[in-house]
């Protein structure tokens, strides 16, 4: 291994996004396959178009997993942007976008988890905390019942703990911590709780 083979492969801190699509085994591999083409599109289309548009320079990599994608976003970004810029609205719009042209069986809804922390990437493997708590938070039973409870949500969203008091406390970008659910969960091996969010959260709820 040369020095710098051993530089590259080094932890670096970055932000972790992990989507899956719901349901996506129901209705045969057909429709299997034509969802895990349209989350491809979904997440090109956002980073192509908002993410990089801002932010050229930045390193993105994104790891396909059929059913799933795990996207590691460079420093460059602010984490605050991408929460509040990036995953509540541009996200959403790529989405909406490709929906609004399927029909019921046929339309794209995900969960998602986003952390931030030290990773490592050798392609294709990815790796550090950030990666494996994103893995578990995505699998989280409260955001499983959230979207199970809200089939028209085309995104069910949880964030880590860290990035909840790391960004979200701070209120930049519009960031509001009223509409965020502390849930507790256990997956496999991980037990924690993560914040989930919640578009639904009433104006009386968001007075301090």
């Amino acid at each position: 291994m040369t020095s710098e083979t051993h530089v590259d492969s080094l932890p670096l801190p970055r932000s972790v996004l992990r989507v899956d699509i719901v349901r996506s085994s129901a209705n045969g591999p057909d429709r299997q396959t034509f969802l895990d083409g349209q989350l491809k599109s979904v997440v090109e289309r956002a980073v192509g178009t908002a993410l990089h548009r801002l932010f050229p320079k930045t390193d993105v990599h994104i790891r396909p997993d059929g059913d799933s994608m795990t996207v590691l976003i460079g420093p460059e970004v602010p984490k605050a942007w991408l929460l509040a810029d990036f995953l509540l609205h541009e996200f959403p719009i790529a989405l909406h976008d490709v929906n609004r042209r399927a029909d019921d069986k046929h339309r794209l809804q995900l969960r998602g988890a986003l952390d931030h922390g030290e990773t490592t990437v050798n392609a294709p493997h990815l790796g550090g905390p950030a990666v494996v708590a994103t893995a578990r938070l995505v699998d989280a039973r409260p955001l499983r019942e959230f979207v199970e409870q809200n089939p028209a949500q085309n995104l069910g969203l949880i964030i880590s703990d860290r990035f909840y008091q790391d960004v979200v406390t701070g209120g930049e970008r519009g960031l509001d911590r009223l509409v965020f659910d502390r849930v507790e969960f256990e997956v496999k091996d991980f037990r924690h709780f993560g914040w989930l969010f919640r578009p639904d959260a009433s104006p009386e709820r968001r007075v301090a």
